[in-house]
């Protein structure tokens, strides 16, 4: 059971890549490899003073940032993957709001109506006796069946009420039931506005990744040939692309966060 239930984690986490593409893509783009270190090394030592600074410069902030994203993607992963996790758990415990108060009551009004349907059965009958006696003009029969119908009339009136009473509850409950839900999935629905930003600051970095991955492949050819112009261009192209991202995937990792503090809220008030 415990590898079964192992496996569909993992089985999850593959489907979450497999749907996310441009993510996947992101985190490839730049590979600070050994033998791009190298290169780069090579074509520092050939820059003159200026050149070789500003390279020093960048190529660091190029390592902080790169390392600062592979953190920032696992952090965000997680997130994702936690509150996708939580979602549905909340959006269950939702739909089973008071569902253990509202369905012994609903099986016991329809008990109560089943169980007096005999005696309601009866009184119909009775009360069909007592028209067509009341046609024969026999007095003795009709007082007979009169005396039956009143006492059984208070039954009757009993059991219609008894049956009142717990539709009443019934109701009662369900209309708390309801507006339970709806106040949950109100509290709930605040995350869409997050969801929302989140697909627009994807949509960014998707599009800031096709640049990157232009200045990426100019970079390791200049770096080839050993060219520090080309080099530190493509560099300081390479370092702004990767702020910006950087930037869009700060806001998507406090996007999830907000997620799942909405998440926990309507935890808490399904709770209460």
């Amino acid at each position: 059971m415990l590898k079964l239930k192992r496996f569909t984690g993992l089985l999850l986490v593959l489907v979450i890549a497999a749907l996310s593409p441009a993510d996947a893509f992101a985190a490839s783009v730049v590979q600070l490899t050994p033998d791009i270190k190298a290169s780069y090394d090579e074509t520092a030592a050939v820059a003159d003073s200026a050149t070789k600074a500003r390279l020093t410069n960048l190529y660091a902030e190029l390592v902080m940032l790169q390392t600062q994203y592979d953190s920032r993607e696992e952090r965000i992963r997680v997130l994702h993957y936690k509150n996708e996790q939580m979602l549905s758990i909340v959006r269950k415990q939702i739909r089973e709001i008071d569902a253990g108060i509202v369905s012994p009551l609903e099986a016991q009004t329809k008990s109560t109506k089943e169980r007096y349907q005999p005696l309601f059965d009866q009184y119909s009958s009775l009360s069909r006796r007592i028209s067509i006696a009341r046609n024969l003009k026999d007095k003795n029969l009709n007082a007979v069946l009169n005396a039956q119908g009143d006492a059984m009339r208070v039954l009757v009136q009993l059991a219609r009420q008894d049956i009142r009473d717990k539709e009443a509850k019934l109701k009662t409950a369900k209309e708390t039931r309801s507006l339970k839900i709806a106040a949950a999935r109100k509290t709930l629905s605040s995350i869409e506005s997050s969801q929302t930003e989140i697909k627009s600051r994807k949509s960014v970095v998707t599009a800031l990744n096709k640049r990157l991955s232009a200045d990426w492949s100019s970079f390791k050819s200049a770096i080839r040939k050993h060219n520090p112009m080309i080099a530190s261009q493509s560099l300081s192209s390479l370092v702004s692309m990767l702020r910006q991202i950087a930037g869009s995937k700060q806001t998507i990792e406090g996007l999830e966060q907000r997620i799942s503090v909405v998440i926990e809220r309507t935890k808490a008030q399904i709770s209460s």
